[in-house]
């Protein structure tokens, strides 16, 4: 009798505690509810605002290059975005692949030129894959341009540098950005942000 009312208190005292440590724990927000939720850094790695802010500074340098009165020029020549290439070592390909609209958003809004979307040809996208995979070539760039018929394309890639010290870890992201004349393979626009992560 004693064996199974030591049994009972402990196995309510196991539930009770259950259930003061599950209600402590970690709760489904949204960020609308909690002020400035997506402000604070989860990680040393790539967040959506880390990626947003370093595509906003090389939209920024882009709107004020010269290569964007070329285009005024040209009277709204063809461009297309090729997938930006992922040098680290975050999973972020999905990420990146989401940039490619927010590019296309932004050069089609400021109306200098005329967006060719590479989602209708999975086939070419599957080619640069690939070649992001074996080692980037810039040469083919070019070709990749004609072969989908537009006279520009807007290509880049995001790279890292991860320093360990003391149980302290900093990492600097970079974003690089270009833009390549098809027909001569001239790069006419090039430029790279920056953020840093850090454990301190």
């Amino acid at each position: 009798m004693a064996l199974l009312r030591r049994s009972l208190v402990l196995s309510v005292a196991g539930a009770a505690a259950f259930l003061v440590l599950g209600c402590g724990g970690p709760k489904a927000v949204r960020g609308e509810d909690v002020a400035g939720l997506d402000d604070q850094a989860m990680s040393t790695g790539l967040d959506r605002r880390d990626l947003q802010k370093m595509l906003h500074d090389n939209m920024q340098a882009l709107q004020s290059a010269p290569i964007v009165a070329r285009w005024q020029q040209e009277k709204s020549p063809t461009v297309s975005v090729l997938p930006l290439r992922n040098e680290t070592t975050e999973h972020i390909d999905s990420q990146l692949d989401a940039l490619i609209s927010d590019i296309e958003t932004t050069l089609v809004n400021a109306g200098h030129v005329q967006m060719i979307s590479l989602e209708s040809q999975p086939q070419l996208m599957e080619q640069v894959r690939k070649q992001y995979q074996d080692g980037f070539d810039q040469s083919k760039i070019a070709a990749w341009g004609k072969q989908i018929g537009v006279r520009y394309v807007v290509t880049g890639k995001v790279f890292s540098a991860d320093e360990r010290q003391s149980g302290e870890r900093r990492v600097q992201y970079f974003m690089f950005i270009q833009v390549l004349d098809v027909e001569t393979s001239a790069i006419l626009f090039q430029y790279k942000t920056s953020v840093t992560k850090a454990l301190i």
